[in-house]
């Protein structure tokens, strides 16, 4: 009990200062709300202030009205609140997106440095920041000895800019190139320094037809030149001896000579003038017994010797 010094009690003696909401931590006002900012002018109703008495909703981003240069205000500023009663740009504004950070849909490519083209919302478009895919109809001419790749308008570049890489492919050479059957590559060129007027090499530019042995004119000696030569034909720009000529027969190949004849003494050393040799070529008259002088002891020659082969 507070006893009062006189048979009136005073305020001073039965009355203290209520609290005010500066004796309040400000770590027990609730989420999204701040003490007073007049916390020590805030008297509270009882004893011990509370955070009925003393806490207020802390203000949010749609209390700033802008941001700094090259800043946006976050996306539904009023359901951010601020640490303080005054909001911050850190706490309300972010820093405007570039063109870097825009990935460009199909088709299209990204306008020449993203990184410096400032986007109007926090979300670039693709309108800020693409451009339609150029086609390889944009490259007017290729290199030297360069070709336009085939359907350049169906070719999407990567760029920008259309590259020679991108729309251009080397001139064939007629190295690629395997000749068909009776035609060889052209000679005294190298097939690789042949550039082709197309996209695909054509036999006439790179292959030459090969000749028959119709044109070998005559065959060395105890050669003949093959039967039907203008259906052979060579295996290059030259015929060979091989190729278009054939082994005249020997005299070895006769079994039986006329009679009265014989065949050549050493058969095979003679070469006949044609593809089946002859008796003519081939066999010689055989010798007569008028050409023997005399005969043995108690040996008479014969009758008609002459006639005697």
């Amino acid at each position: 009990s507070i006893f009062c010094r006189s048979w009136v009690c005073t305020n001073e003696e039965c009355c203290v200062s209520a609290p005010t909401c500066a004796t309040l931590p400000a770590s027990s006002c609730p989420p999204d709300t701040l003490l007073l900012e007049d916390k020590s002018s805030k008297y509270c109703p009882d004893r011990a202030c509370t955070a009925n008495d003393c806490c207020q909703p802390a203000p949010t981003c749609a209390t700033m009205s802008s941001c700094p240069r090259y800043h946006l205000q976050r996306s539904n500023p009023s359901s951010i609140f601020c640490r303080s009663w005054v909001c911050t740009s850190k706490e309300c504004c972010v820093p405007v997106p570039t063109c870097a950070t825009m990935t460009c849909p199909e088709k299209t490519v990204p306008f020449l440095n993203p990184s410096s083209i400032l986007c109007r919302s926090q979300e670039c478009t693709a309108e800020e920041c693409c451009a339609p895919v150029l086609t390889c109809t944009t490259v007017a001419s290729c290199p030297k000895n360069f070709l336009h790749r085939p359907n350049p308008s169906s070719i999407s570049c990567r760029t920008r800019l259309c590259t020679n890489e991108e729309c251009c492919i080397p001139v064939p050479t007629c190295a690629a190139m395997t000749c068909p059957a009776k035609t060889v590559r052209r000679v005294n060129l190298n097939p690789s320094s042949i550039l082709c007027n197309g996209l695909e090499c054509t036999v006439e530019e790179c292959c030459t037809p090969v000749p028959t042995c119709a044109v070998v004119s005559f065959c060395p000696k105890n050669y003949l030149l093959r039967s039907n030569p203008s259906s052979i034909y060579c295996s290059s720009l030259a015929c060979t001896r091989d190729e278009c000529c054939v082994e005249t027969p020997t005299c070895a190949t006769v079994t039986s000579c006329p009679t009265g004849k014989l065949l050549r003494r050493n058969p095979s050393s003679k070469h006949c003038h044609d593809r089946v040799c002859t008796s003519e070529e081939c066999c010689v008259a055989a010798p007569t017994c008028a050409a023997v002088t005399s005969c043995p002891t108690n040996k008479l020659p014969r009758p008609n010797l002459s006639g005697i082969t």
